[in-house]
């Protein structure tokens, strides 16, 4: 349904969408101010607004407002860009009541209390710490200051920490009234409602804000740009990342669909000419993309390189070789065909949330004024000419406006003449007449993007097929979508000892073709449909997943019947994917956070196939071989241990027929999903790492639950209780001491076993206390009974989400498979309510007594251990 746009008397500007395919609505605030629209002693205020305004309104105290939304079911959040700041509450549309209420609080009265101030204050200073241990968030800042010298763009939304200590209440106050004004905000709500009825519930939240005047702001333009940059910044990570930029034009530009297709061709999917040579050709990078940022003013167009050091030259080299020759020789109809699909696919996938539907509109109404501006974008998309990608890549591309950064940990000189090696090389690629490609008839499908709404309660259609496989088929047309999932029991459960990693080398293996489709075509064919396609594997199973578009069945199950049932596992296939891994392996200590859960789970699983390295090791990678992988493939290759399940818009009378013949070639067999004892540590154990790092990494934990516990619904309320904006963790730990940016409950159920626990980021002088607080909040769930208002809200919270989540059909898609693989009932997993509403205070109790008196296990990664607290 089109979207209706109007204003208040106040100057507000409202969006409403309908769309009848969830009981689920998205309230979103779209400020218009962002990081750009900061003076340089401003530079982050705009961030640490959008934080303040959770800490308490004229209504509310602090924690309130996220409390009251989670009590119903909903999600708070928040986020700032350079252009916008953007606040969004997701909920049950029987409760939209409350996210109009949350939302107009924090917009329209928040309290700005300095006490808060000056808490929130350590908070956002974690944040910054974490993004200095962050290799991306590092590199994406080293690109963007070397891009804008002069431009807000260069300066990171997050601000400075010297800024964010200092910055008094009077500023904050200040920025706050002059730019979060109704004419500088647009009010967008999509989902299941009434017009007539939510008009009248806008006015009743919205329509007594005053009509205050915006402080206009001219942005300090950047300088035209006349040679190119070459700049290098020493960090302590392993991994090299290396970006490429050249100045583009702002949105509103007319170049800016070419320039999209241009990203497309070049760096986005398996398919793309950067991906093909550098990846799957020649394995050089561990990723690779390009991108065109295109905001409110200039953009940029990035290549972007993360990979070792002493591969960098021979891949500047196919960089440089792929820009001169989309330059020079137009792309293939093919080629642009598939970026056209792409493209034009979002309007489709955009449909199957609330969310997806609010940021697609929000976004064309904030950067173009106009909420259907999607429309007319397309038209240009389905209007361009190869030519045309290669004329924008002779405009913009050039020597002149290149930008080259670098972040290495050493051998800084010899990346900054491998940046300098390619800059000559790009000035040396002439401007040619662009030479046409080869002529094809060959035009973009045009897709149908349609919402159907609601079409009453969908049923899953459970069947045996022969032999022992089972096959879930769940109609919901409501978009034009499938999701698709096969799995295998077994995963890192059936590994062999001395073999780990075997599940993952043969998922990366496996997916790479069969006799009829090899690598290179299944991922052309794949981005040609723009859709998902790959093959998983896991703790407990392995399998092939599919997402599309529902006119593409056919050659989508063509290309998944070859890999599955002829399969070719090509020896030089898993020699590439073996470097790949390794690398990776060595990467390990660039991600703190994941050295300390591994570690965590190396202890606490310690004998059981959990404790496994899923990427293996450096010692077991080199003893896979293809036998080991034809070996695995044949012991999980069978009739009884099979499940598939397929969710969406499809001819279940087709897909039935299609699985009953593809089962005919699949050998007996049983299920490998079985149980191994563990009984866990025996008494606490106390990990360190030591990683010289802003930020230590703590993880506190002990042996939880297995998936076939019933205690498992309490411990999902236990969590629950723990976790969210007006969760324990959050309000103790964070808007009360301000110790972290980042703290969260964790908590896995596997097969026979699982854990349970917290993890918390924060600096290292903050460890002990942080440790400790976790520690008391555990022993608070031991000896104290939850309130039942409290634990009402963990319910709705609990309930809400899975109603949020099963918006996608491939979350409903896993929740039905593996529900039924792990032997539960897959529609308990869909619908939660009643199991949740038989837990009581007294069971959660319980079952903290059992949980916490177990032996525990520390994980602390980081510079030091901290200091006593």
């Amino acid at each position: 349904m089109k979207p209706v746009k109007y204003q208040l008397k106040n100057g507000l500007t409202v969006i409403l969408a309908e769309s009848r395919k969830s009981p689920v609505v998205s309230v979103q605030m779209w400020v218009r101010t962002g990081s750009a629209d900061e003076s340089p002693p401003q530079a982050g205020i705009s961030h640490f607004i959008e934080h303040l305004v959770f800490k308490g309104t004229r209504k509310y105290g602090v924690g309130e407002v996220a409390a009251m939304v989670e009590g119903a079911g909903g999600e708070l959040n928040a986020y700032t860009s350079f252009d916008q700041t953007v606040f969004h509450v997701t909920i049950a549309s029987s409760k939209a009541n409350v996210a109009m209420d949350a939302i107009s609080e924090m917009m329209g009265f928040p309290r700005f209390d300095p006490e808060e101030i000056d808490r929130e204050r350590e908070v956002v200073i974690e944040e910054i710490k974490r993004g200095q241990d962050s290799p991306g968030r590092r590199s994406s800042q080293l690109m963007f200051s070397t891009a804008y010298r002069k431009h807000p763009y260069g300066r990171p939304v997050i601000g400075y920490e010297r800024i964010i200590r200092k910055v008094s209440v009077g500023v904050l106050k200040k920025y706050y009234q002059d730019r979060y004004c109704p004419r500088n905000m647009f009010l967008l709500i999509s989902g299941d409602f009434e017009k007539a009825a939510m008009k009248k519930q806008v006015q009743e939240f919205f329509g007594s804000f005053a009509d205050y005047p915006v402080r206009r702001v001219k942005r300090v333009k950047e300088p035209a740009q006349k040679s190119a940059r070459v700049k290098i910044e020493k960090a302590p990570f392993k991994e090299t990342m290396t970006s490429l930029t050249w100045k583009i034009p702002p949105v509103v530009h007319r170049d800016v669909a070419a320039l999209d297709a241009l990203a497309l061709i070049l760096g986005q999917g398996d398919s793309s000419r950067l991906m093909t040579r550098l990846r799957i050709e020649e394995p050089l990078v561990n990723s690779a993309g390009a991108s065109a940022f295109t905001p409110m003013d200039h953009g940029l167009f990035a290549v972007s390189l993360n990979l070792d050091r002493e591969n960098l030259e021979r891949a500047l080299q196919v960089v440089n070789e792929e820009i001169a020759r989309i330059q020079s020789e137009a792309p293939t109809a093919e080629e642009l065909s598939k970026a056209v699909i792409c493209l034009a696919s979002d309007q489709i996938y955009s449909l199957e949330t609330v969310d997806g539907i609010a940021r697609s509109l929000g976004s064309q109404e904030f950067y173009l004024k106009n909420p259907n501006a999607f429309a007319a974008y397309l038209k240009r998309i389905y209007a361009l000419k190869p030519a045309d990608i290669s004329r924008v890549a002779q405009k913009y591309l050039i020597p002149q406006t290149l930008c080259a950064t670098g972040l290495s940990e050493e051998a800084t000189d010899k990346l900054k003449k491998s940046l300098n090696r390619f800059l000559s090389s790009q000035k040396k690629n002439k401007k040619k007449k662009i030479v046409k490609a080869t002529k094809s008839t060959r035009k973009a499908r045009r897709l149908r993007a349609r919402g159907l709404g609601l079409s009453g309660r969908p049923v899953t259609e459970r069947l045996r097929l022969p032999g022992g496989g089972l096959l879930l088929l769940r109609d919901e047309r409501e978009t034009p979508t499938v999701s698709m999932r096969l799995a295998f029991g077994g995963g890192a459960l059936s590994e062999p000892s001395g073999k780990d990693g075997l599940t993952e080398l043969f998922a990366r293996v496996w997916g790479s073709g069969g006799e009829k489709y090899d690598e290179l075509a299944i991922n052309s064919a794949i981005d040609s449909m723009a859709a998902g396609f790959g093959a998983f594997g896991g703790r407990n199973t392995s399998g092939l997943s599919a997402d599309f578009i529902s006119d593409f069945d056919q050659p989508i199950w063509d290309i998944m019947e070859d890999v599955l049932c002829r399969p070719t596992l090509p020896a030089e296939v898993l020699q590439r994917e073996k470097e790949i891994l390794s690398r990776q392996i060595k990467l390990r200590r660039d991600n703190p956070s994941q050295v300390c859960i591994r570690a965590f789970m190396d202890t606490l699983f310690r004998g059981h196939p959990y404790s496994r390295e899923l990427q293996g090791t450096e010692e077991t990678l080199p003893r896979i071989s293809v036998e080991d992988l034809r070996a695995y493939r044949e012991n999980v290759f069978t009739k009884g241990n099979l499940a598939i399940c397929l969710t969406g818009d499809f001819s279940a009378l087709k897909w039935r027929q299609r699985m009953e013949k593809f089962v005919e070639s699949i050998p007996a067999g049983t299920s490998l999903i079985r149980e191994f004892s563990h009984e866990g540590p025996k008494k606490n154990e106390r990990l360190f790492h030591e990683l010289k790092k802003e930020q230590t990494h703590l993880v506190v934990g002990y042996r939880g639950l297995s998936l076939s516990d019933p205690r498992r619904w309490a411990l999902q309320l236990m969590q629950a209780v723990l976790a969210g904006q007006g969760g324990r963790l959050f309000l103790e730990l964070r808007d009360k001491n301000s110790l972290a940016y980042s703290v969260s409950p964790l908590r896995m159920e596997g097969v026979g076993t699982g854990y349970f626990g917290a993890y918390i980021a924060c600096s290292p002088d903050k460890t002990r206390k942080a440790e400790r607080m976790i520690n008391e909040e555990f022993q608070k769930l031991v000896e104290t009974p939850i309130p039942e208002e409290e634990l009402e809200r963990a319910r709705n919270y609990l309930v809400g989400r899975t109603a949020i989540d099963l918006q996608r059909k491939s979350a409903v898609c896993n929740s039905l498979l593996f529900d039924e693989i792990y032997g539960l009932d897959s529609e308990e997993g869909l619908r939660p309510e009643a199991r949740y509403r038989a837990v009581s205070a007294a069971d959660i109790r319980e079952l903290a007594g059992f949980l916490f008196s177990q032996p525990s296990v520390v994980s602390v990664v980081g510079p030091h251990e901290g200091a006593a607290g």
